[in-house]
């Protein structure tokens, strides 16, 4: 079952967690073509070159110069407006199916994913972007419990939900506002890429290390505030989930009142507050330490 619980981490994820939830390419960036060179016969040098031949020379030495790299340091990404809007305090409402297309079941993971919630903060400083959430379970049905410990943690089956912690980390990777960094999981490490595509869309992808992508996501910003996000995940080549998120951007005041609101509607114990990391094991730290900010502030 280790791909399973692999293929789950990734779901949350989503820089874009999975965001999936276990969050946060191709590229598309436009390079500009190479100068062609042109064949110059060869001929005698003249020592009274005319100054407006020199001009012409001189300018096509100056259209054949190569531009000038990009310094991925000076990169703001708060200049581009994908960025603009995904910034700030986010929940959703989401959905996660099989390859069934039946709301996933996992086997490390007894809670229900056919509707569960996410609170996401994504942070921009300079050419970097922080990406922080949790995502909340309720419990399993209770007909479908095996015992009252097929739980996580100290709960009850089909009476307490529970909830993970998803971290994820990119920075620019060229001037266009496009996005690239490493995702540990299992002992692997995977590439991850986001590309705009102009300022309402933004494509999320996960590679795994041969190069074969395990995760395209796409990302709608509608101008209200909001953005939908599907995600596509696949393993040797073959459809293994697919995620339906629908997200709302908040305050960080309604963030922390709704996060709570939804912890007691799951009946989640509060020593299960950002209990687990995106794979079901203790994440040991605080839901403070893990957004880095007071959430009671």
């Amino acid at each position: 079952m280790a791909w399973r619980i692999f293929l789950t981490l990734i779901a949350c994820g989503s820089i874009m967690a999975c965001n999936s939830d276990n969050a946060n390419a191709v590229k598309v960036n436009t390079t500009p073509e190479p100068v062609q060179s042109e064949s110059v016969e060869a001929q005698t040098v003249d020592d009274s070159l005319s100054e407006s031949e020199s001009e012409s020379e001189s300018e096509i030495l100056t259209q054949s110069a190569p531009e000038p790299e990009c310094d991925l340091e000076s990169v703001n990404l708060l200049d581009f407006v994908p960025w603009q809007r995904e910034e700030g305090w986010w929940v959703g409402e989401y959905t996660f199916l099989g390859a069934d297309g039946d709301p996933n079941v996992s086997a490390s993971w007894p809670y229900r994913y056919d509707h569960y919630r996410g609170f996401i903060h994504l942070e921009v400083i300079g050419n970097s972007i922080k990406q922080r959430n949790v995502f909340l379970y309720p419990a399993k049905n209770s007909s479908e419990c095996d015992s009252v410990e097929d739980v996580v943690g100290s709960g009850i089956c089909g009476d307490n939900g529970n909830e993970k912690v998803f971290s994820a980390d990119q920075s620019a990777s060229d001037c266009d506002g496009n996005l690239s960094g490493p995702f540990e999981a299992f002992g692997m490490t995977l590439s991850t890429t986001t590309t705009l595509i102009g300022d309402d869309t933004v494509l999320y992808q996960v590679r795994l290390p041969d190069g074969s992508f395990t995760q395209n996501q796409l990302t709608t910003l509608p101008p209200n505030d909001t953005r939908v996000r599907t995600a596509q995940g696949f393993f040797m080549g073959a459809s293994t989930y697919a995620s339906y998120y629908r997200e709302r951007k908040v305050t960080k005041e309604e963030f922390v009142q709704l996060l709570e609101e939804t912890r007691q509607e799951y009946n989640i114990l509060e020593l299960d507050y950002c209990g687990y990391d995106s794979g079901g094991s203790p994440s040991n730290v605080s839901c403070d330490e893990h957004f880095g900010v007071a959430l009671g502030d």
